[in-house]
């Protein structure tokens, strides 16, 4: 295991035993909000209210290259992308930085649109979204590679959040007893759906959307053309 502290050290702890595994990790210059095992376990990262992310070799606590810097707020919540290629930060600077693990370089431009301070950050487990917890009330989702917004939810004046979700894996929108409601094209799939109403969304991109009345039904008819395919 991996702590932070308010006295600007990381540690590293046996999970099993909960004995102290070498010495601390010192270079931070004030409180160590943040820390994260990369996801083979041969590096930490660690963001520090010294508004620096630091990466350090798990086995012998070495630094690793320089710190990251850019923000200009205090390093609130640091973590790995799934295929720790990258870096994702919030800071009290209201904003969420994208950094290569490798080289350390800022990937694009800071993410914007909470107001306050970006209290978490987090990678889905399949690395396609960012997810930041702020200040505001609100939690965003965003496409990780084209790093647009494409949620909010629970803010303190929620707009009835279980009438909406986000296509599944295979592009299916469902009710909230899991059945298929309708299937949306790969390329619209960032934006959220309403259980509630069939929205046509507007063209991506690189497609366009084009509908097809031959077969349309409606009331409990569509379950008969459903069925048959």
């Amino acid at each position: 295991m991996i702590s932070g502290s308010e006295d600007n050290t990381i540690r590293i702890w046996d999970a099993e035993t909960g004995a102290v595994v070498g010495k601390p990790l010192e270079g931070h210059t004030s409180w160590v909000r943040s820390v994260a095992f990369s996801p083979d376990g041969q590096h930490i990262i660690s963001g520090s209210c010294d508004k620096t992310i630091r990466t350090w070799d798990a086995e012998t606590s070495a630094a690793v290259g320089k710190p990251l810097e850019g923000h200009t707020g205090l390093m609130l919540s640091v973590a790995y992308s799934p295929d720790g290629q990258h870096i994702l930060s919030g800071s009290s600077d209201s904003t969420i930085r994208v950094w290569d693990a490798g080289t350390g370089a800022a990937v694009g431009k800071p993410l914007e649109g909470q107001t306050e301070t970006v209290l978490s950050v987090a990678y889905s487990s399949d690395g396609q979204r960012i997810v930041s917890g702020s200040d505001d009330s609100t939690t965003h989702m965003r496409d990780a590679f084209r790093r647009v917004s494409i949620q909010y939810s629970f803010s303190s004046n929620p707009i009835q959040p279980h009438f909406y979700s986000l296509p599944d894996e295979d592009g299916w929108v469902r009710d909230s007893e899991g059945r298929l409601l309708y299937w949306v094209p790969p390329d619209c799939r960032i934006s959220l759906h309403s259980h509630a109403f069939l929205t046509i969304p507007p063209p991506s991109h690189v497609r366009s959307v084009s509908l097809d009345f031959k077969d349309f039904a409606y009331g409990t008819s569509w379950t008969q053309i459903f069925n048959s395919t």
